[in-house]
């Protein structure tokens, strides 16, 4: 599902992070700094019993100087409740007083469409990649070996051969049931 622009910011600008963490961890008061935000406690995510632990709450984040965590509101919701994006995006909503926007239904018309146009986009290179290893392309081969391409660089690099003609191309991808 696709969120509208500015969505998110304005989630994670209502949302405190402070106090969404707070339900998990116990603050360091001697560490803290409540007034800037500079919040700072054991961390949830590995056992310790140092506060390296911080949360930046101006800034909208939070970072473990022990295990490396990292993230914001969404991410630690995530984490600690073992649930995915939109679930976390809906739980702070919720929290937030914030209604989570349906899903606009061009969008994903949109979405699908762009899915399709990256399918026959990857059965073309397909098609391509298979002509590079045909007889017409036996001097397209002999120049890349001498650039000094080897058979991984032209693997990855999913390097090909467009024959002289358009009509290759299209039957392969009318054989893989790709409309017109």
């Amino acid at each position: 599902m696709s969120l509208p622009p500015g969505f998110l910011d304005e989630l994670r600008s209502r949302a405190s992070l402070s106090q969404v963490v707070g339900r998990k961890v116990m603050w360091d008061p001697h560490k803290s700094n409540q007034g800037k935000g500079d919040m700072w406690a054991p961390c949830p995510f590995h056992q310790e019993k140092s506060a390296s632990f911080h949360v930046d709450d101006r800034k909208g984040f939070y970072y473990c100087f022990g295990c490396h965590a990292k993230g914001d509101a969404i991410s630690f919701v995530r984490e600690t409740e073992n649930v995915s994006f939109m679930e976390a995006v809906e739980i702070l909503a919720r929290e937030a007083g914030m209604p989570v926007p349906r899903q606009d239904p061009r969008a994903q018309q949109k979405a699908d469409k762009r899915g399709q146009l990256t399918e026959v986009m990857e059965l073309a290179v397909q098609y391509f990649r298979l002509q590079l290893r045909t007889a017409p392309a036996g001097g397209a081969r002999d120049y890349l070996a001498k650039r000094g391409l080897t058979a991984d660089a032209l693997e990855r690099w999913e390097i090909g051969f467009a024959p002289n003609q358009w009509q290759g191309l299209w039957d392969h991808l009318k054989a893989k049931d790709v409309e017109d």
